[in-house]
């Protein structure tokens, strides 16, 4: 069964309480994954790596090279948005042409973003 975690501080981890909620697949009813229940820690630590983020070399870059970073975002999400359909359509039910396109159009928001 697959386990996710949540990325803070470009580090995967789990929940400090390590509770798990079980995703199940509307289409089969059985459960495909468990998903790390984060709680106020891991939002206190996500809050923090972002302030740290923001005063140390995100913060410096100039906007140009956040927005080219934020359009390599979407260029990697464009290119594995076959996959990323494919684990949304498990985890919500709908039909994979449907979530592969709206993979799509979430890269075209982080070029938007990257742009301004």
């Amino acid at each position: 069964m697959k386990e996710y975690l949540h990325f803070i501080n470009n580090e995967w981890i789990k929940s400090e309480s390590n509770e798990w909620f079980e995703s199940e697949n509307p289409y089969t009813g059985k459960i495909w994954a468990k998903i790390s229940k984060g709680s106020e820690l891991e939002v206190d630590k996500a809050t923090q790596a972002a302030n740290q983020a923001l005063t140390g070399d995100w913060g410096s870059y100039t906007a140009t090279a956040r927005g080219k970073l934020l359009v390599k975002l979407a260029e990697i999400i464009e290119e594995d948005s076959v996959r990323l359909g494919k684990i949304e359509t498990t985890d919500n039910g709908k039909l994979l042409a449907e979530m592969s396109a709206q993979t799509k159009v979430i890269a075209e928001w982080y070029r938007y973003y990257g742009g301004l």
